[in-house]
Order: C-alpha cells, then structure tokens, then sequence
C-alpha cells in the first residue's frame, strides 16, 4: 500500500492540474520609480496576458506580454514566466524575465522623448478569489537598459491587480 500511495495521489490530483486555465488576461495598479533623477514614484499600471503552454506537475511555463505604464515610463515587454501552483495551497508564486522596448521622459523634458530596449525581472503572488479569477497580491519588477544623461537607471514597479483566466 505505501508504494501505491504517491500513484494514487498523482492520479487524484492529475484532472486538477490539466483544469487549469491556459490564457489569462490581468490589469493591475501600483506605483513606479523611474531612476530618473528627481523623480520619485508615480502612479503605474499594467495590463497584459501570458499563455501557459507546459505544465509539469506544479510547475507551468508561459509565455508574458505586457504593457507597463506610468508618468515618465511607458514599455511594452514579451519574455518567459515560470509559475507554482500546488492544488493544496491557493497561493502561485510567480517569476518572469522580460524583455522590450520602452519610452520614456528624460529628467530634462517634460514629455516622453526618448526609447530604448529594456528588461524587466518581475516576480509576484496571484491567489484565487473565484474560480476563474484571481487577485494579484503583488507584483514587483526591477528593470533596467534605459540611459538617461550617460546614467544607467533601473526602473521598480510595485502593483495589485486581478487576473482573468480563460
């Protein structure tokens, strides 16, 4: 019976990692600090989708797009997602590297006027409300690439939202 255990509980959990959902669309609100000099932080937000296309137990592989907006920084970003999901645990800790093309403000302008290629790391927790519905608890990036007066600055962003799932 104990070498029968993990079988049976493998096979108990099986349909409830094949019933996940696949594409998800999420929105979320927060706040950014550019690394622009004299520009603290402002208010951001992020709309965007990422398709799961290999699940390996609890472990989902996706690929993210997203649309990072804010004051002085607007990026459009595409890259890998790697995700944790235990059937018994409502909590998905989440980890992604994006890379894109962003547009941003100088700290001499009073418009955005400049862009350049970015990368974002972005780390988070999504839990489920609902059954296809899920509240971001949080959601973090650093990014970095944009040079601004011979300066390198990174970006951070730290946001709440919800994530639809299809």
């Amino acid at each position: 019976m104990k070498r029968l255990l993990p079988l049976l509980l493998l096979l108990a959990f099986t349909p409830i990692l094949r019933a996940q959902a696949r594409l998800a669309v999420y929105g979320t609100i927060g706040t950014e600090n550019s690394g622009i000099d004299n520009e603290g932080w402002s208010k951001a937000g992020t709309v965007g989708l990422y398709h799961d296309f290999s699940s390996h137990g609890p472990v989902s592989l996706a690929v993210d797009a997203r649309l990072d907006l804010s004051t002085n920084v607007n990026s459009g970003l595409i890259g890998p997602r790697i995700a944790l999901h235990f059937p018994a645990f409502p909590i998905k800790p989440y980890a992604e590297l994006l890379v894109g093309g962003t547009y941003y403000r100088t700290a001499t302008q009073t418009s955005k006027d400049s862009s350049d290629l970015a990368y974002r790391w972005v780390g988070g927790i999504d839990t489920a409300i609902l059954p296809h519905v899920d509240w971001r608890i949080l959601d973090f990036s650093y990014g970095g690439g944009l040079t601004v007066l011979n300066k390198t600055i990174h970006m951070k962003t730290l946001s709440t939202g919800l994530v639809l799932r299809f």
